[in-house]
């Protein structure tokens, strides 16, 4: 276990970082895969409806992971400052307010209709996408619950566990969607069930592990109701992380509402493309998480020269992994589309792929310096600034949705991602810098520019 309040050796960073890196590429490999085989054993129709219902899955993944995540900050400020009493409390109101919001996301699935007219999905897609929506709202409750648990334990510096349970659930889900689609030709719904019941599986791993630790068993026994100061510290975290994930995808909905109306090849290209990038994007995030439990358990302590240092370090590493896959762009982003769409992939689909995905790849830079200036400032408390920052992302989605696409087309689809990310990265680092500097001159007298 490793104490994040203390100076950490390169060789246990490494150790940390390492599992993380590979349970979230296993974690997102099964997207492209997914689309691969949709593409493979039904048609690119089917990987169109996937892309079509992407705008309602990024709106999914921020209420529940985002959610999860903002409880996991409080969380992690807790165990910072060594209240166990506390901290069980904290952890115990997280998981009733998960569970709340799971038991929403079911009663949501009777009603799909009303979200296909919002996404803009074509009416011959939209037999398939029912059914596909159905399964993702279904299985929301249990990809908040593993996200949960899995910042927890990672935030007590334990990520090998962690790990096994993602990469496993993961190749559990690619295998179910192979047999599912192939072996009984169901639709492209299998793509959610199979996450619903990997996602499941993963979840009653992660409770068993809690429930043979000591310090497991500590947050789940004796049952502790929680104040009112603990609910308004989860909700204040949980629903500014939340909000700020709604935005950006509400934004980003009104994007993929005007790639729907492309043909079906550049929908289907465009989704190839955009499951790769969030394939390349996960080592990425694995330094943003890794800034997020650092920051908030040094905040907690009141150490924000090891807070600084430690965003400062992820920051440059982040940046390392940015430069090499840019440099490699060339090969791998043509490479790899080509491999998911197959032999028969028309030009069409192949250009509207290898062009976004370039774009994107250009584009990492922001997203690094932007998610871990969001993180750290999560972890310094100051919530309402990622409200700010979604809010920033999304009117510059709106912007390429409502203006650019209708002026320049399928190009500007590709260069919004850049100013989606590039936009919120600015004001986030500039915001950072300020409130470091006033936490600094509060803590110390002194004036620093960033802890140094």
């Amino acid at each position: 276990m490793i104490d994040f309040t203390e100076k950490i050796s390169g060789r246990k960073l490494g150790g940390f970082l390492l599992p993380l890196m590979l349970s979230a590429v296993f974690q997102q490999i099964y997207d492209p895969i997914s689309a691969a085989v949709a593409g493979r054993y039904l048609n690119e129709e089917a990987v169109a409806v996937i892309g079509a219902c992407s705008g309602w899955s990024g709106v999914a993944e921020s209420v529940f992971v985002s959610m999860t995540t903002g409880f996991s900050v409080c969380i992690n400020r807790q165990a910072g400052l060594g209240d166990s009493r506390k901290l069980r409390a904290v952890f115990q109101t997280a998981v009733k307010l998960t569970l709340l919001l799971a038991l929403g996301s079911m009663m949501l699935s009777l009603f799909t209709e009303p979200f296909m007219k919002i996404a803009n999905i074509p009416a011959q897609m939209r037999p398939e996408a029912r059914r596909y929506l159905v399964w993702l709202l279904l299985g929301g409750g249990f990809w908040g619950v593993q996200n949960l648990l899995v910042c927890v334990i990672q935030g007590r510096g334990e990520s090998g566990f962690p790990s096994v349970v993602l990469v496993s659930s993961a190749v559990l889900q690619t295998v179910l969607s192979v047999v599912l689609m192939g072996g009984f030709h169901m639709g492209v719904e299998a793509v959610t069930l199979a996450t619903l019941l990997g996602q499941g599986a993963g979840s009653l791993f992660l409770v068993g592990y809690l429930c043979l630790r000591d310090w497991g068993r500590e947050l789940i026994r004796p049952l502790s109701p929680g104040g009112a100061a603990i609910w308004k510290d989860l909700l204040g975290s949980e629903t500014a992380k939340s909000l700020m994930g709604i935005m950006t995808n509400v934004g980003y909905m009104a994007v993929q509402r005007r790639i729907n109306a492309f043909s079906v090849d550049v929908i289907a290209g465009y989704t190839y493309a955009s499951a790769l990038m969030n394939l390349f994007m996960q080592p990425l995030c694995a330094y943003a998480i890794a800034a997020n439990i650092m920051s908030a358990q040094n905040v907690g302590r009141g150490n924000l020269r090891m807070a600084a240092g430690c965003n400062r370090q992820m920051t440059r590493h982040g940046l390392y992994w940015c430069a090499g896959y840019i440099l490699l762009s060339p090969v791998w982003v043509p490479s790899l589309i080509r491999f998911l769409a197959g032999e028969g992939a028309s030009p069409v689909l192949l250009q509207a792929g290898n062009t976004w995905l370039y774009l994107a790849v250009v584009s990492y830079p922001f997203l690094v310096a932007l998610m871990i200036s969001r993180n750290a400032l999560q972890g310094m408390g100051y919530y309402k600034v990622l409200l700010l920052l979604g809010l920033l992302e999304m009117g510059a989605r709106f912007a390429g949705a409502w203006v650019l696409i209708p002026w320049l087309g399928y190009g500007a689809v590709c260069f919004n991602t850049a100013l989606a990310w590039g936009v919120p990265c600015a004001a986030a680092l500039w915001l950072y810098q300020k409130r470091m500097k006033e936490a600094w001159r509060g803590l110390y007298g002194e004036e620093q520019s960033d802890g140094r």
